[in-house]
């Protein structure tokens, strides 16, 4: 048999680095039973995504597309289910999930989808055809990427949020507490982190200035993407998108402000882009619990939007935010809707494929008061 060798790893944070991971490593990953007559590569379709071919003396006999995520665990699992579910309709072709490691939650969420996987840790569930290979046991070398920055988490970013809002200006403390409805005490402990990594300048009297805006996004971007977010699939009933937008345009005013579009659903109802004529397919929708039960928050808003559950075929995605304290700060309204932020669209889109992040990211980009991360793919 094939001796695995130890693979002295980083942590992976992103999608990317996965992907980066997988194309230079694939040999120690898929598995032993595959290696012999494979080719891989990155995905035509979606540079985001990877191919490996299996091959025979003929040509090629199986495709597996491969879509790396940052983590297995089932939130993000339950997130790309439809996706991963849409992509296994077309003709010859397997998908599977590539994720740093595999839990048990998110390997038996997977297997009951029928969807595969591969982990960097050399866990797999792959079957096709007449293949049926199933591996477990291996332990999570990555463990230690769930040490979460405290400057990335939640609460904290609201700070940040306001720095970016005005970057360059001047702003005391107690301003930025005022505007993020925090404490003087709260905020000058993320003040001094900031100062501590460089990304502000400090004065005497209070003042602080942002120094290191693109830096900053950039850090935060290593920390976060959209699916850390616990996302629900559900399909529309009466079939439109756009039924389903008047609805959230006459809904009851306790539940107005508390729900806020994002990805392209926010683009289109806000209009942010000149020359979009379709609303797209999926809409995505962060609604917080309502006193704290989640069942209850899905089910009431299951029933005004007139949704059913679903996996294949799923159109509109209610997520529960990461951010609960900060997901609707600088939340903006237009035509009697409301959406995230300019700054937590672009978050959310910065790590989605190409192909669905098109141009809207750009001109989300365009919005911002400060220069933005190069997209990934970019040669920038």
């Amino acid at each position: 048999m094939r001796e695995r060798r130890a693979i002295d790893v980083p942590l992976m944070r992103t999608a990317s680095e996965v992907r980066a991971h997988f194309l230079t490593h694939w040999r120690d990953i898929v598995p032993e039973i595959l290696v012999t007559g494979v080719r891989v590569g990155t995905a035509p379709e979606d540079p985001a995504m990877v191919e490996v071919e299996l091959l025979s003396p003929t040509g090629a006999v199986r495709r597996l597309l491969c879509l790396p995520a940052m983590s297995g665990e089932p939130r993000q699992v339950r997130g790309l289910l439809p996706r991963l579910r849409r992509l296994a309709l077309t003709p010859g072709v397997s998908v599977l999930l590539v994720v740093p490691h595999m839990g048990a939650a998110g390997a038996r969420l997977a297997r009951e989808a029928n969807i595969g996987y591969l982990d960097c840790c050399g866990n797999a569930f792959l079957r096709f055809n007449a293949v049926f290979v199933q591996i477990s046991g291996n332990r999570n070398r990555f463990s230690e990427r769930k040490q979460i920055r405290t400057l990335f988490h939640d609460k904290a970013t609201i700070p940040l949020r306001v720095l970016l809002e005005r970057p360059g200006d001047w702003l005391t403390t107690r301003e930025i507490a005022e505007r993020g409805s925090l404490s003087l005490g709260w905020v000058s402990q993320i003040l001094q982190q900031m100062h501590a990594d460089g990304y502000i300048e400090r004065k005497a009297g209070g003042g602080s200035r942002l120094v290191q805006p693109k830096r900053l996004v950039s850090d935060w971007l290593g920390e976060y993407a959209f699916e850390v977010n616990e996302i629900f699939p559900f399909q529309l009933q009466e079939g439109e998108p756009e039924l389903v937008l008047q609805k959230l345009r006459t809904v009851n005013s306790d539940l107005a402000s508390r729900y806020a579009l994002t990805l392209q659903s926010a683009v289109h109802a806000m209009r942010l882009r000149r020359g979009q004529r379709r609303l797209p397919f999926d809409l995505h929708v962060y609604v917080p619990d309502l006193n704290g039960n989640l069942e209850e928050t899905l089910e009431r808003w299951r029933q005004v939007l007139g949704l059913r559950p679903a996996g294949h075929g799923a159109n509109c995605f209610l997520v529960k935010p990461a951010y609960p304290n900060a997901i609707f700060f600088g939340a903006q309204a237009s035509h009697g809707l409301r959406a995230v932020s300019d700054l937590q669209l672009y978050l959310d889109f910065f790590h989605q494929p190409g192909a669905e992040r098109g141009p809207a990211a750009a001109a989300i980009g365009n919005r911002l008061p400060f220069d933005v991360v190069p997209e990934l793919g970019s040669s920038n």
